[in-house]
């Protein structure tokens, strides 16, 4: 039976939805917990099994308009071991942002873009009307 997570978000924690069986995973909200650790443990578990597999594909959509800096630790951490895996795979990115002034957030997803080496990490400027 494939995997799937899926929490609402709350005042401090994102929206994340994990779904194996569709290889894909979505972070969404704004993130800044005090317990980071805790709140990522079973997302990292499946993440370190799934990338340990003889998985294919995976796209991840990380649409979080906020994050303090424990938040931007764990997800480096992640697109880390996402692209250790990728070599010969399709691992997709897709960096988010709802404000093309949103020059923090912008910057960010360009640092982790420039640090991957196998994943195909697209930045899209996604502006609600």
């Amino acid at each position: 039976m494939a995997f799937r997570l899926e929490r609402e978000k709350t005042r401090t924690a994102p929206y994340i939805l994990i779904d194996e069986e569709n290889r894909y995973i979505r972070f969404e909200g704004e993130s800044y917990l005090e317990d980071i650790i805790s709140f990522f443990m079973e997302i990292n578990d499946w993440l370190r099994k799934y990338l340990s597999s003889d998985f294919q594909e995976l796209t991840f959509d990380f649409a979080l308009r906020y994050f303090n800096s424990s938040t931007t630790k764990q997800v480096y951490n992640m697109l880390r071991l996402m692209d250790a895996r990728a070599a010969g795979k399709k691992v997709v990115v897709n960096w988010i942002v709802f404000d093309e002034k949103d020059d923090m957030l912008i910057e960010c997803g360009e640092d982790f873009q420039e640090e991957m080496e196998n994943l195909e990490f697209n930045i899209i400027i996604q502006v609600n009307e």
